[in-house]
């Protein structure tokens, strides 16, 4: 699942990542992106942190408060990527989740990803 309010960018990621043998589902906001995944659980969501209405670190926290979605590996992509600016949220939160800049390297978002889906569902 991929969470954007760019529609541009979330167009973009949706084909580079089909390309690369990944089957994806979108949201073009932050509440359009909980009912999916209240509808269907995914293997992983990537997660822009600013988004109008409810942005990226709402969101990663209420899967987390949700126990049917507290373990879904999460990858935050994000304009800002200062360390300590998304303060008290750490840049490798628990394990499974990530907070990744933009512009990013498509190779190593990959990486990250197969490496997540790896610890977490056997594979990518």
């Amino acid at each position: 699942m991929v969470i954007d309010d760019s529609v541009d960018f979330l167009k973009a990621l949706e084909l580079r990542l089909q390309t690369e043998g990944f089957v994806v589902a979108t949201a073009s906001s932050g509440q359009a992106g909980l009912e999916a995944i209240a509808r269907q659980p995914f293997d992983l969501v990537l997660l822009d942190m600013l988004m109008p209405e409810k942005d990226g670190v709402t969101i990663y926290q209420e899967l987390r408060a949700n126990p049917s979605t507290r373990s879904t590996p999460t990858i935050l992509l994000t304009g800002i990527a200062v360390e300590g600016y998304w303060e008290p949220m750490p840049y490798e939160t628990d394990g499974i989740s990530f907070i990744m800049g933009k512009p990013y390297d498509l190779k190593f978002l990959i990486a990250r990803m197969h490496q997540v889906l790896a610890q977490t569902c056997g594979g990518g």
